[in-house]
C-alpha cells in the first residue's frame, strides 16, 4: 500500500511544480511588459517636452554690417500658449524681437522691437522680412551666404528653444526704425533712423569686420 501512494503522490507533487513554474513565469512577463510600458509612456513624454516648439524653413539675411535678421516658421505643438520674450546669439550683442508696421497715412513700413510674441497652441507663427522677425544688433562678425547662425529664444517661464538658420543674400523688405523705438548700438542714433531691412548686414557699414566662425 505505501508503495502505491508514493506512485500516486509523486505525480501530484510534479505537477504542483509545473504549475508553480508557469504561474511565475506569467508574473514575470507581466512585470517585464509593465516596465516596457512606463518606459515607452516616460521616452514619450520626454520627447514631447522637447519638441513645444518646431522650427521650420529658419534663415538669416547674409551680410557684412552691424545688423541682420533672421526669419523662419514656428509651430507650437503643445496644449498651452507660448509667449517669447527675449533673444540671444553668440553672433551679436544685441538681439532682439522685432514687428513691422505699416502707416495707414503714408504706407511706409517701420520696424520696432516688442515686448513679446505668443504662439497659441496649433499656430504656425511666421517669421518673415516685412512682418515679425528676430533682429540681431551690434553684429560681432560677417555672416556669409551659407554660414550657419544658432539663435535661442526664451519664454515667459524660462524655457529656452534653440534653433539654427542658415544665411542667404536677400534685399527686400526695405523697411525703416520707427522713431523713438529704434535700438541703440555702436551706430549712431540718426544713421539707425535711416537703416531698413536692406542695410541689415550691408557692407556700407562694415570695417574690417571678421568672418563669423
Amino acid at each position: 500500500m505505501l508503495n502505491m501512494n508514493n506512485k500516486i503522490i509523486a505525480p501530484a507533487l510534479s505537477l504542483l511544480a509545473l504549475g508553480s513554474l508557469a504561474l511565475s513565469g506569467c508574473a514575470s512577463s507581466d512585470n517585464a511588459a509593465d516596465n516596457s510600458s512606463a518606459s515607452a509612456s516616460v521616452s514619450v513624454s520626454a520627447s514631447n517636452e522637447k519638441s513645444d516648439l518646431e522650427f521650420t524653413q529658419t534663415w538669416v539675411k547674409a551680410g557684412q554690417g552691424e545688423m541682420t535678421a533672421a526669419f523662419g516658421d514656428v509651430t507650437n505643438h503643445s496644449d498651452k500658449a507660448i509667449k517669447l520674450v527675449s533673444a540671444e546669439s553668440s553672433v551679436s550683442d544685441m538681439t532682439q524681437l522685432h514687428t513691422t508696421e505699416i502707416d495707414p497715412k503714408t504706407g511706409t513700413t517701420t520696424m520696432k522691437q516688442v515686448d513679446s510674441m505668443t504662439i497659441e497652441p496649433g499656430e504656425t507663427f511666421k517669421l518673415e522680412p516685412g512682418g515679425n522677425h528676430i533682429m540681431l544688433m551690434d553684429m560681432k562678425c560677417s555672416i556669409p551666404a551659407g554660414h550657419t547662425v544658432k539663435i535661442t529664444l526664451k519664454d515667459d517661464q524660462g524655457k529656452s528653444y534653440e534653433f539654427e538658420g542658415q544665411a542667404r543674400d536677400y534685399s527686400g523688405a526695405k523697411e525703416e526704425y520707427a522713431p523713438g523705438e529704434q535700438a541703440s548700438s555702436s551706430a549712431s542714433m540718426d544713421s539707425q533712423m535711416n537703416m531698413g531691412h536692406s542695410m541689415h548686414g550691408s557692407s556700407e557699414s562694415a570695417s574690417a569686420m571678421p568672418t563669423c566662425s
